[in-house]
């Protein structure tokens, strides 16, 4: 994405120096969460969904802040969702599909308490988080090479 133009006018991010304190706690962090939805998948599909994508999440913040921007606005999971998108390019289309059905499933299960999955839907999305992991830390190894920071 070469133009921030638009998101910074409409208030969607703000410009940050890049921190790679900031962007190793969030790879670490996300990296928790997935091990975590491993000990509650059985006994709750629902928050397990919800756990993966929350490690999705993480993963986007930690690409937009390796490009110096943090979100800044009311809907910043759509924010981050979209702009992970247009970060990661048409190749991971999908991905980032799947990835915003898991923002409107977890808002539901969040403000109306319905549970929106089960098993089978949230080892889905387990394995979705791990992909958006694996690219998100390579497209950030690639752009900041010199960095060791992804080694956790």
């Amino acid at each position: 994405m070469k133009d921030w133009g638009e998101y910074l006018k409409k208030g969607l991010v703000k410009k940050q120096r890049p921190s790679f304190d900031q962007i190793q706690q969030q790879i670490v962090r996300a990296e928790k969460d997935l091990k975590t939805f491993g000990l509650v998948l059985d006994s709750d599909p629902e928050w397990a969904c919800t756990i993966a994508y929350q490690a999705m999440l993480r993963m986007g913040r930690a690409l937009m802040f390796s490009y110096g921007y943090l979100p800044a606005d009311g809907q910043q999971h759509k924010t981050v969702i979209e702009i992970t998108g247009k970060l990661l390019g048409k190749n991971f289309e999908l991905l980032i599909q799947y990835f915003d059905r898991m923002r409107r499933n977890r808002n539901v299960f969040f403000y109306d308490s319905l549970d929106t999955n089960n098993e089978t839907q949230a080892k889905k999305a387990r394995e979705t988080a791990v992909a958006l992991l694996k690219v998100v830390k390579a497209t950030i190894q690639k752009q900041n090479p010199q960095r060791e920071f992804l080694k956790s």
